[in-house]
C-alpha cells in the first residue's frame, strides 16, 4: 500500500491540535470550574455575613418565631437555597435534620458537601457556630446552595469544548491535507518533468531554476546521476566497440585462414603451421579476455589481498631483470633511484610495473635510459617511469589510462597491442588505494602510480 505525504502531513497536523486543544481545554475547564465553585463560596460566605448578626442578635424563643418566617422568605421555591439550625431545644432550630443523616453537631466549622435525594447534583453547604446568648443555646448554622446549576453550566462549557475541538480538529487536518497537497506541488511537477524525459537522449535533465530551494539539491542531485549514467554509457558503448574490434581481427585471421586451409590440400608442415599461426590469435584472443576480467574485478571493489613486506627496489630490479631482452632489442638501459620496503601484493606490482617500462620502451628514443623512480613518506609510495620521447599532447595525457584509447602521437603500432595495459596499471593502483598520473615535459614522458601502504596503520 503506497504511502501518501500529504495524508500524513495532515494526520500530524490533527495530532498536533489535539493535542494543543486537549490541554487548552483542560485548562480552560478546569478555570471554570474553580471560579463556579468560587462563585458558590463566595455566595455562602455572604448569605452568612448577612444572617449571622440576625441569628447572634435574637437570644429567646419570642423572637425566634419572626426569624423562621424570614428564612422561610429567604428560601426560594426551587429550594436552591436552604438553611438549617442544629440545636438540641426545638425552640431554637430550623430546617429538621440533616438529610444525609449524619450527626453534623461534631464536625467543624467550614464547606462540605451534602447529598440530596431530590436534586441531581450534591450541595455545598457552609457550617458555621453562633455562641449562645442569654436563653439560647449554642447554634449550628449550615447555609446549603444547590450547585447543579453550576454543574450544568460547567457540563455545557465541557460540551462545547468537545464540539469546538473536533471541528477543529477535522478542519485542521483538511487544510492540512489541502496546504500538503499545495506544497507538494512542486514535487509532482518534477516528477512529471522526469517522466517526460525521452528514454533515447541521454544529454537531457531536470530544470532546476523553477524550483523551490529545497527541491533544488535534489534535482541537482538526479541530474548529476544522470551526467553519471551518461558517461557510463559512453564509456559502456566506446568499450563494446573497442572489444568488438579488438576480437574481430583475430578472429578474422582465424577464420580466413582456415578457410584457406580447407579449400586447398596442405602438407602436414603448412598445416602445423597454420595451426601455430591460429594458436598465437587465440592466445591474443585469451589475454584480452583475462585482462578484461580482471579490470571487471577491479573496478567492483576489488582489493588486493595476496600481501607481503618487500623492498621495492629488490621488486623493481627483478622486472628490470624479467624485460631485459625487450629492452636490448632497443639498447635501452634502466636506471634505478630509490628505495621503501611496504606491504604489497607483489605479484600485481610486478605486472604494473612491467607494463610502464614495456610502454617507455616502446616509445622511448633509442639508446636512452628509463629511469624508474621510487619515492615515498611510509604510508604511500609513488613509482614513476621517465622515458626521453615525443612530447604527449596534454588531451591525450587525460585518457592514457582508458581502455582501448590509442592516440597516434602517443601509441604508435597499436595493431601489435590491445591498449590495456595502462588500464591495468590504474586497476592495480586502485587495489591498493593509490592512483595513476602522467606527464609529458621538457623531453622526457613520465607515466607513474601511488600505492598504500596496506600495513602503515
Amino acid at each position: 500500500m503506497k504511502r501518501s505525504i500529504a495524508k500524513r502531513l495532515a494526520l500530524m497536523f490533527a495530532l498536533a491540535v489535539l493535542l494543543i486543544m486537549s490541554i487548552s481545554a483542560t485548562l480552560l475547564r478546569c478555570s471554570l470550574k474553580q471560579s463556579l465553585d468560587e462563585q458558590m463560596q463566595n455566595e455562602l460566605v455572604l448569605r452568612h455575613s448577612v444572617l449571622d448578626p440576625v441569628l447572634a442578635k435574637y437570644d429567646s424563643p419570642t423572637f425566634w418565631v419572626g426569624l423562621r418566617q424570614k428564612l422561610d422568605g429567604l428560601t426560594p421555591a426551587d429550594e436552591r437555597v436552604r438553611y438549617w439550625i442544629l440545636v438540641d431545644n426545638p425552640a431554637f432550630s430550623y430546617g429538621g435534620a440533616m438529610p444525609d443523616g449524619q450527626d453534623w453537631s461534631k464536625r467543624a466549622d467550614g464547606l462540605f458537601t451534602v447529598d440530596l435525594p431530590e436534586k441531581e447534583r450534591p450541595m455545598m453547604v457552609l457550617l458555621k457556630t453562633i455562641p449562645a446568648m442569654g436563653d439560647r443555646p449554642e447554634l449550628r448554622f449550615i447555609v446549603g446552595l444547590d450547585s447543579t446549576p453550576f454543574r450544568k453550566t460547567l457540563n455545557h462549557f465541557t460540551k462545547i469544548l468537545i464540539l469546538t475541538s473536533a471541528l477543529g480538529i477535522g478542519l485542521v487536518a483538511l487544510l492540512g491535507y489541502w496546504i500538503a497537497r499545495f506544497g507538494l506541488g512542486p514535487v509532482r511537477r518534477l516528477s512529471r518533468q522526469a517522466n517526460s524525459l525521452p528514454p533515447g537522449d541521454s544529454k537531457q535533465r531536470l530544470d532546476t531554476e523553477a524550483l523551490p530551494g529545497e527541491l533544488q539539491e535534489l534535482a541537482v542531485s538526479f541530474n548529476g546521476a544522470l551526467a553519471r549514467q551518461e558517461a557510463a554509457w559512453c564509456q559502456l558503448e566506446g568499450f563494446n566497440a573497442n572489444v568488438a574490434h579488438e576480437l574481430r581481427t583475430p578472429l578474422t585471421n582465424l577464420i580466413g585462414q582456415t578457410q584457406v586451409a580447407l579449400a586447398h590440400g596442405r602438407e602436414v608442415g603448412e598445416l602445423q603451421d597454420l595451426l601455430q599461426s591460429n594458436l598465437e590469435e587465440l592466445e591474443r584472443m585469451g589475454t584480452i579476455v583475462n585482462d578484461m576480467l580482471f579490470l571487471a574485478g577491479a573496478e567492483s571493489g576489488q582489493r588486493a589481498t595476496e600481501l607481503s613486506d618487500v623492498s621495492l627496489y629488490e621488486e623493481a630490479s627483478k622486472t628490470v631483470e624479467y624485460l631485459e631482452p625487450v629492452l636490448h632489442d632497443k639498447q635501452l638501459g634502466v636506471e634505478i633511484q630509490g628505495d621503501m620496503r611496504v606491504c604489497i601484493d607483489r605479484r600485481l606490482f610486478h605486472r604494473s610495473l612491467a607494463n610502464l617500462i614495456q610502454n617507455a620502451a616502446r616509445y622511448a628514443v633509442p639508446e636512452s635510459t628509463i629511469k624508474v623512480s621510487l619515492v615515498g613518506d611510509g604510508m604511500q609510495v609513488e613509482v614513476r617511469v621517465s622515458n626521453a620521447g615525443a612530447p604527449i599532447d596534454s588531451v591525450h595525457l587525460e585518457r592514457l589510462f582508458e581502455r582501448f584509447y590509442r592516440a597516434d602521437a602517443a601509441r604508435a603500432r597499436s595493431d601489435a597491442h590491445h591498449g590495456l595495459g595502462l588500464s591495468i596499471v590504474r586497476a592495480v593502483a586502485s587495489m591498493h588505494g593509490g592512483r595513476v598520473f602522467a606527464h609529458s615535459e621538457n623531453g622526457f614522458n613520465t607515466f607513474g602510480f601511488s600505492l598504500m601502504n596496506q600495513a602503515a596503520p
